[in-house]
Formats: structure tokens, sequence, C-alpha cells
């Protein structure tokens, strides 16, 4: 596997440790950090979901929006082992990244709260690229990333109108499109072959 899938991911997680190095440093650490982490990294698994289902798949008419979906997700969608959509484009991810923090921002009404909840948000997002390169290239031996990964394989080999949280089915069940896995679709593997 090539490394430069994970570049996007590395310069996140970059990001993320020198705005908590800075925010600690400058002594902004108290006992409402870990909930500011927690709901972004709660916020990032809504994210994930909303994009995914309602960006993601939507249905474009607009032929110049019909190809950014296309590099953003339908080129994984046709060939989930290659390298598109694996990883995300660091040209998509800074739009997002900065609405992202514009938002944790706009939300706390603090820059040094948003600092920590754009912290939990870009730790959801390396954790989304993890297990979502697990998905697609890893046998695991965690029952937990085996269930993710039977779960991700069937929204694209089966159902891709559903099941569309990748690093967790509770906006899955939350909002409907949560549809449990049978027995019968237990042995697909990567390709979605039994």
């Amino acid at each position: 596997m090539s490394e430069r899938r994970f570049t996007t991911s590395y310069i996140y997680a970059a990001v993320a440790l020198c705005l908590g190095v800075a925010a600690a440093w400058a002594g902004f650490l108290s006992w409402s950090t870990a909930p500011l982490v927690l709901i972004g990294l709660c916020g990032w698994t809504l994210l994930e979901y909303v994009m995914h289902r309602f960006i993601f798949h939507y249905d474009a008419r607009s032929r110049l929006v019909r190809k950014f979906l296309y590099h953003a997700h339908v080129a994984h969608h046709e060939d989930p082992l290659g390298g598109s959509g694996v990883s995300s484009s660091l040209i998509m991810g800074l739009p997002i990244g900065a609405a992202c923090w514009f938002l944790a921002w706009a939300a706390t009404g603090s820059w040094v709260a948003g600092f920590w909840v754009f912290i939990g948000l870009a730790a959801g997002f390396f954790g989304y690229k993890w297990v979502h390169f697990q998905c697609h290239h890893r046998r695991s031996r965690l029952r937990i990333l085996r269930y993710l990964r039977h779960y991700h394989l069937l929204h694209h080999y089966k159902t891709p109108e559903l099941r569309f949280g990748v690093t967790t089915p509770l906006f899955d069940l939350l909002f409907g499109t949560f549809r449990a896995p049978s027995d019968t679709s237990r042995n697909l593997n990567a390709e979605g072959v039994r």
C-alpha cells in the first residue's frame, strides 16, 4: 500500500496536534477540554454520515457537480480497492476542514473552545480514514473491525442506498438507513465475493 493514501490524514493529524499543543502551551487546558474534544469526535461521525448520504450519493443533474461527485466518491464505488476515494484529496479536504473549524468556532463562540472541538473533529476524521482503509485493505482480528468491514462492504456491493456510516452504524439506526447484516452475506470479501 502506498503511503501517499494517508497524506491528507497525516496533515489533519498534524494540524490537530499543533492546535492542541498551542492551546495547551497557552494555558488553555481545563476541566472542559475533554468534553469539547468528545463533542468534536461525535460531531465527526454525524458529519461523516451526512456527507456520505446526502452529498456523495446525491443524484446531480449538473455535469460539473456530477464530475465533482465522481472524483469525490463515485469512482470509489466503481473501484473500491483502488486509490480513489479511500483517501480524500487535499483540495477537497481543506475547504471541509476550514468549514469544520469555522463551525466549531461559531458553535462555541471561542477560538480556544473551537480548537478543542476541531481537534476532536480531526481525530474523528483520522479514525474514519483508518477504519475505511481497514475495511477495504485489511482483515482484522478485532470483532468490531470485522463487523464494520462487513457492514461497509455491504454498502458497496449490496445496498448502496443504505449503510452510510463507516465508523459507526449509529446514524444509520437513527435515520432509518440501517439494515442488520444477514448471515447469508457473512462471507463477503473485499471484492464483494463470497
